[in-house]
């Protein structure tokens, strides 16, 4: 069962569990950033309150933490080129629209996204 509003930026629609490519700013650089992929992860209530969404970045350096969430090709409506996890203790806002949001690539599914939700919960408490 899907989560989350969705997003329509040039006909394109965004929602919880999408994988996205986004022009992603460098803190320590002042108006630079890189292009790489994010999960979305703010949920229906969240979305709704303006044209941002919460993501979590997506890496192929694979750190094995317990903040990982392993982007496994059964979880995705596409397979990742590489193979990728996803940083849950790193979130940002990304504000949706097409000088940031770049694609959608993949979708997690409802077996990958809840795991992943669950923990993206645990950096925020101590279960």
């Amino acid at each position: 069962m899907p989560c989350g509003k969705n997003f329509i930026t040039s006909k394109k629609v965004y929602k919880q569990g999408d994988i996205i490519v986004v022009r992603y700013p460098l803190s320590d650089k002042s108006g630079k950033s890189i292009i790489r992929p994010v999960v979305i992860i703010s949920n229906e209530i969240s979305n709704n309150l303006d044209e941002d969404v919460l993501v979590c970045q997506v890496t192929t350096t694979l750190r094995n933490t317990k903040f990982s969430f392993l982007l496994k090709n059964e979880f995705l409506t596409v397979p990742m080129p590489q193979i990728s996890e996803a940083r849950c203790n790193k979130i940002a806002t990304v504000r949706i629209w097409d000088k940031i949001v770049l694609d959608k690539i993949s979708s997690l599914a409802p077996e990958g996204l809840e795991p992943l939700l669950y923990i993206v919960r645990s950096v925020f408490s101590d279960f």
